[in-house]
């Protein structure tokens, strides 16, 4: 029965090819791209499946773009195939903002962590910037970079966004590896929940201890490997951490990942992402084709939908009410 299969949550980060844009024409050439590469994809996993593929994309509409292309809407002209997607296919869409700021004197950009009114001038030019491509605001978020911190939440809630799809769980706080003037470093998230939660008032990455209403903010944690040592960018340089789900990524990792995780029975969504722009280099593309391919022959597909955040949420509540793990 449809109730009984895994929700899968395939999350395509829409960006442009450069993280540090320049004005001029083009800059998307990845992401137009990686829709044939994904619209195969789909027809291999809903035969697979059995049941229609949905596919959730998360578009860049922020000050970034709007400076580089002078319109945060850019994307529907840059990745229209992408648009018509979204509204043919039936896929979600959300918003994927970064926190780019310009910097007049070096003429560059950095990344402004730890400011209220940036983050808030960040969300509000994207909500409004994805309200006049589709004629109605955003009701899920995936930040750039895995940034989150307890301002952010408040201010998800405050425009009433009912899904975030940002947290990687168990990736420590490292800073920006491409951004020497960030004002900040990214989150800790290895002490973050896997499963989704509603988060407390006080602390995002602690889960509510009351029930939510229909209207809650819903945290969807990316489906990030077990802890195990490995390097990162900060003393002490080796530590227990976990690593993302990104499909561009080396297969030999990602790849055992997801199959350990359809083994294993797990009813919480299966979360993985992909930058758009990442296929058109080589090595990730190839990453991609080899974790795909065996994807796509795994029999225990037949028992997943790749679906929605909203669907995906109300699986997890309808199963853990009747008891079901």
């Amino acid at each position: 029965m449809m109730s009984e299969r895994r929700s899968v949550l395939f999350v395509i980060d829409v960006e442009p090819d450069a993280r540090k844009t320049r004005d001029g024409a083009g800059g998307w050439e990845g992401s137009d791209a990686a829709v044939d590469h994904l619209e195969r994809l789909r027809s291999q996993l809903e035969n697979a499946t059995g049941v229609p593929v949905q596919l959730n994309w998360f578009l860049r509409a922020d000050p970034q773009i709007e400076h580089t292309w002078g319109r945060a809407d850019w994307v529907a002209e840059a990745c229209p195939r992408i648009i018509r997607a979204i509204v043919d296919r039936g896929d979600y869409s959300g918003i994927h903002p970064h926190l780019w700021r310009w910097h007049a004197q070096r003429r560059e950009w950095f990344t402004e962590l730890h400011n209220p009114a940036w983050t808030r001038e960040c969300l509000q030019i994207a909500i409004a910037a994805y309200a006049r491509i589709f004629g109605r605001p955003p009701e899920a978020t995936r930040f750039g970079d895995r940034w989150l911190d307890q301002h952010s939440v408040d201010l998800l809630r405050e425009f009433g966004i009912r899904f975030d799809l940002t947290i990687e769980p168990g990736i420590p706080d490292t800073p920006i590896h491409d951004d020497r003037h960030a004002t900040g470093w990214l989150p800790d998230f290895r002490g973050a929940p896997r499963d989704p939660y509603v988060p407390s008032r006080d602390n995002f990455l602690v889960p509510a201890s009351i029930s939510s209403d229909s209207a809650s903010l819903w945290m969807l944690p990316l489906t990030t490997t077990p802890l195990a040592w490995r390097l990162i960018r900060r003393p002490p340089y080796l530590m227990k951490a976990s690593r993302p789900p990104n499909l561009a990524l080396s297969s030999d990792y990602v790849w055992p990942h997801i199959r350990n995780q359809l083994e294993q029975g797990s009813e919480a969504p299966l979360s993985i992402v992909l930058r758009s722009g990442d296929l058109t280099d080589r090595d990730f593309l190839k990453n991609f084709l080899r974790t795909t391919g065996e994807l796509v022959t795994h029999p225990m597909l037949a028992r997943c939908e790749f679906t929605n955040p909203a669907t995906a949420v109300a699986r997890w509540q309808t199963r853990r009410h009747s008891g079901i793990s």
